[in-house]
This record gives C-alpha cells, sequence and structure tokens, in this order.
C-alpha cells in the first residue's frame, strides 16, 4: 500500500464532503408553522389543567418569547392554545413535538370538538 492519493480518493472525499454540507444546509431550513396543544375538562366549573407557562416553552426554544393565542370550543370545555413559530427549524420542531403540541391544519381554529354530554335517564 502506498501513500498516495488516487482521483478516486478525491471524488470519494469531494462527495463525502458535499453531502455533509448539503444535509447541513437541510438541517437549516426554516418554515412557518403553527402548532396547537389542546386541553380539556369536565366542566365550566373547573379550572384547566396546569400545563407549562409560556416562558417555559420560551426557554425550552432558546427564544425570549412565545406568543400565543387561545381559541375555545363552543361548550367552553376544550381549548386549543395555538403557537406560530415564524421561522420554524427543525430542533424547534422536534421541541415542540415533545412538549405535546401538534403541528396545526387550516381549520383547527373552527373545529374545535365540544365534549360528549352523559345524559343520565331517571
Amino acid at each position: 500500500m502506498t501513500n498516495e492519493i488516487t482521483v478516486a480518493m478525491l471524488d470519494r472525499k469531494i462527495a463525502w464532503c458535499e453531502q455533509k454540507l448539503a444535509d447541513a444546509k437541510a438541517a437549516a431550513i426554516q418554515h412557518m408553522q403553527d402548532f396547537y396543544f389542546e386541553k380539556t375538562r369536565a366542566s365550566v366549573t373547573e379550572s384547566w389543567p396546569e400545563t407549562f407557562s409560556s416562558q417555559e416553552l420560551a426557554d425550552a426554544l432558546s427564544v425570549e418569547q412565545v406568543r400565543y393565542r387561545i381559541y375555545y370550543s363552543q361548550d367552553n370545555l376544550t381549548c386549543r392554545l395555538f403557537v406560530f413559530r415564524p421561522h420554524c427549524t427543525p430542533f424547534e420542531k422536534e421541541t415542540m413535538l415533545g412538549t405535546g403540541f401538534v403541528p396545526a391544519q387550516d381549520g383547527d381554529t373552527e373545529n374545535i370538538p365540544n365534549q360528549p354530554v352523559e345524559e343520565v335517564e331517571e
């Protein structure tokens, strides 16, 4: 075995470097993304279940603050907390999914389900 570098070796090394560069660029791609977290309660007299604060979410995403909006079902037993990430990176997406958020789709603010009401027959 000699210490010569062949053209084939250089080609493989260049291809490997180009692939690593492409992977790094793909990981840094940012896009707009809405996420929501749904909370339910059994009665309107109950308080909403505790989950996390907006500051805890901001800390997890390594940002100063997180803006959100809340939508309620007509029966006021379900609420959805929507968080908009204008420059969502893969890290932010994984963090949001890891905290229980799901990616929002068109119409998710309008189709918040009412909770089934149990009817008691006497």
